[in-house]
């Protein structure tokens, strides 16, 4: 039997197609290919690709499982609906990674409801929505995002879990259902009366999320997220290898919680739903200390621009003024000036630490007015008094 294969020389990885149908006829011949090919390439790991295979009996799950048994992980990829049954069924899917063939999907006339730094949101009908990745995103990171919204979800947050993953051109999306749902930016906009009850609501729910404690085999921590980002940036030469260093300190410096840290929470990330405010956005779901939230939270509510305000959260410039009045004042309790200004000035600390890291998140996007801008302000406001920052976070 001549079984299609591919070698990748980068991963070492043999890429062996099955086809048709595997059973008690063919599945000895079919094993007999798979070792000599084995064998033939040097023991090398196998990846098998089940775009063409239409069915596989107990015979073949056999086949399948000596290949197991020779490496640390079998991957199987591209695999139907209907054969991705019998997988489960079998118990076959949770001693190998079986990745199902995306569904194709066009966004032709879709409306953009929503952009943010790992894509942008569509509404594919009244009743559905997706996230699309930007191109080149891998399919693991979709898949990372559904685990971790299903994970939030039994944690007691109110988070869509999305139902599919798709492919839509060189980008992979995420399918939510979202019934007579709407963007809470949207929301707030067209009913302004009620502006002030869900500022109330956004922040209650960012309590909630920080209130919520988790343990380390639930969730990745936000302190290694950013001293992996911090890394990404240190072959980029925007900053000498002390400052990376000084940027590690930083980061170390913040003090070890274990509370859901969301990463990207604005309005656009957010859908009301029956009256209730459902995350969208799990991307960057870690475990950490609240003031990365409240960072995060700084860049895009108060530090930039008024247009870019208006942009990134989908609300006039004045009204996401005034919704981070309301937000910072009810997430802390206090109308307290002092507590208030603490506060933002320990969270504009992670604020900057994290607009040096994004350099690193889309290099081929930083032109040369973002990488001075940027480079330059780390340096006056973080850089230069690193010894300060560390005292002020351990205050």
């Amino acid at each position: 039997m001549n079984l299609n294969h591919t070698m990748n020389e980068e991963t070492k990885c043999l890429t062996i197609a099955l086809e048709g149908k595997i059973d008690s006829i063919n599945a000895a011949e079919t094993e007999a290919a798979i070792m000599e090919l084995h064998q033939q390439y040097n023991n090398v790991d196998i990846i098998f690709d089940a775009t063409k295979l239409e069915y596989i009996s107990s015979a073949g799950l056999r086949v399948l499982l000596k290949v197991r048994k020779l490496q640390s992980e079998l991957n199987i990829i591209n695999v139907s609906r209907d054969v991705y049954e019998l997988f489960e069924i079998t118990g076959f899917a949770e001693i190998m990674k079986i990745h199902k063939a995306l569904r194709e999907i066009s966004i032709e006339n879709c409306e953009v409801i929503g952009k943010g730094g790992h894509g942008q949101v569509l509404r594919i009908n009244g009743d559905t929505i997706v996230k699309l990745f930007h191109p080149g995103t891998p399919v693991e990171d979709a898949e990372r995002e559904q685990e971790y919204a299903k994970r939030a979800l039994i944690m007691g947050i109110p988070t869509a879990i999305p139902f599919d993953v798709v492919k839509c051109g060189d980008s992979i999306g995420l399918v939510f259902e979202m019934i007579n749902s709407t963007t809470l930016s949207e929301f707030m906009k067209n009913n302004p009366e009620r502006f002030e009850e869900y500022a109330v609501k956004y922040a209650n729910l960012m309590k909630q999320l920080h209130e919520t404690k988790v343990t380390n085999d639930m969730l990745s921590g936000t302190k290694e997220l950013y001293r992996e980002r911090i890394e990404r940036i240190r072959p980029l030469g925007y900053f000498t290898e002390e400052e990376i260093d000084a940027l590690h300190r930083v980061n170390d410096a913040f003090a070890d919680d274990t509370c859901i840290i969301h990463g990207d929470f604005h309005p656009k990330n957010i859908m009301v739903m029956d009256d209730e405010l459902v995350l969208i956005d799990m991307a960057d779901i870690t475990y950490g200390n609240p003031l990365y939230d409240l960072g995060s939270m700084l860049l895009t509510h108060v530090t930039v621009s008024p247009e870019r305000k208006a942009d990134i959260i989908g609300l006039p410039a004045e009204m996401v003024d005034k919704l981070w009045g309301i937000f910072i004042s009810v997430y802390l309790n206090t109308r307290d000036p002092q507590v208030i200004e603490m506060t933002m000035k320990k969270a504009g600390i992670f604020a900057i630490l994290k607009a040096a890291a994004a350099l690193g998140f889309s290099p081929t996007a930083n032109t040369d007015m973002i990488i001075n801008y940027v480079t330059n302000m780390v340096r006056e406001k973080l850089l230069s008094n690193v010894d300060g920052c560390i005292a002020l976070l351990n205050m």
